[in-house]
């Protein structure tokens, strides 16, 4: 699959029904005051930008099913009409999948959800702190696939206190008897800024480094994952046959996308910006995208390069280096002449069987970081 010809869209909602406690995305608790000014600030941003024909478009959050009913029938009719035959994703959590809600995005073409489950266990939901319970998750998932959307995702966390490999082995038999489509397994990382940091951190102990026991449960999930006929195409992604993300894989390939609502970013004409995460800068300057900015750069064409190989190495399959060179005109081993060798011959990256790719090996893809600021 090639990048995409028309830029994608992602569209920021940022409430929840309560702020998990290892979250650091830019959201806060829903008010419905503070939500109907967001939505009428989001349309304003959406009407001075100009945005046609979408390639894909992605909903996130934040969680965009918090919207009202009325709410959310207000971004949706606002938003840009998608290019023929895009992907029209929209993240949702268990607690506000309504079916009237679901019903409201098909009837806008959405043909995606990707659901925030994150586990089914009871004991990883509470100390997570998320608000539904593994029955509430079953329903809602089931509920979709009866509805008729073609594609779901589910989100799954690993590293969680408390979590054995039995708890991961029974999420991911779960997910995967529900028939979903797709599932983002994530390893827990706590940030300082996480607001049960000191708590989460304090359960999970010195024990054992991150890099050993997010490696251990990251062999269980590609090991159970691949043997049930899921592709795994990025460093936490795995797909049934024909539903990889393309809203994500576009980006990960260097391709460009418009960002709208709080705190997004964009990839455009050659720039890169984001929009303010101050959210009454943002309802009052949300008609002035210029006035939104808190960063915007322009890479020249040797930084886009390495940005763009640092991206695709988050594949599974590595860089084409063949399209890597049409794309970005440079040689991926010019490039990197003084840094590549080195980590081929340490073992960070390998050839495949015929060296028309380069990639991280399959035994670093749960410490891929490591790897990659070597080549930024």
């Amino acid at each position: 699959m090639t990048i995409a010809t028309s830029p994608g869209l992602y569209v920021h909602i940022p409430f929840c029904r309560a702020r998990c406690g290892y979250c650091t995305f830019t959201s806060s608790v829903y008010s419905k005051e503070t939500a109907d000014r967001y939505v009428a600030a989001l349309c304003r941003e959406v009407a001075a930008k100009d945005i046609v024909l979408p390639s894909t478009v992605f909903i996130g959050g934040g969680t965009p099913t918090a919207l009202s009913m009325a709410q959310l029938d207000r971004v949706l009719a606002v938003l840009p009409e998608p290019a023929p035959g895009a992907e029209y994703t929209c993240e949702v959590n268990p607690d506000t999948a309504t079916r009237e809600k679901l019903a409201l995005l098909r009837s806008y073409g959405v043909n995606r959800l990707s659901f925030g489950v994150q586990t089914f266990s009871p004991d990883g939901l509470r100390v997570l702190g998320r608000c539904h319970d593994s029955q509430t998750a079953a329903e809602a998932v089931t509920m979709a696939l009866e509805m008729g959307f073609p594609a779901v995702n589910l989100d799954l966390i690993h590293g969680w206190p408390g979590q054995t490999e039995a708890f991961l082995l029974s999420d991911l038999e779960q997910a995967i008897g529900l028939g979903v489509h797709h599932l983002s397994t994530y390893s827990l990382i706590l940030d300082e800024s996480a607001s049960r940091y000191e708590y989460l951190s304090g359960l999970l102990g010195h024990a054992d480094s991150d890099s050993e026991r997010f490696g251990e449960f990251f062999q269980t999930s590609h090991d159970y994952l691949t043997s049930h006929q899921f592709k795994h195409y990025e460093t936490s992604n795995y797909a049934r046959p024909g539903f990889i993300c393309r809203h994500n894989w576009n980006i990960w390939r260097g391709g460009e996308y418009w960002g709208i609502g709080l705190a997004a970013h964009s990839h455009h004409q050659g720039r890169r910006y984001a929009t303010t995460g101050d959210m009454t800068a943002y309802l009052e300057n949300a008609g002035m995208p210029s006035n939104l900015e808190s960063f915007s750069e322009t890479l020249d064409d040797e930084r886009k390069a390495r940005e763009t190989a640092v991206f695709w190495l988050r594949l599974y399959e590595g860089i084409d280096l063949a399209e890597f060179s049409h794309q970005t005109g440079f040689d991926f081993f010019d490039l990197y002449a003084t840094v590549a060798p080195p980590l081929l011959a340490k073992g960070w990256l390998e050839h495949s069987a015929d060296h028309s790719h380069i990639r991280v090996p399959e035994k670093l893809q749960s410490v891929l970081d490591t790897v990659l600021v070597e080549l930024i």
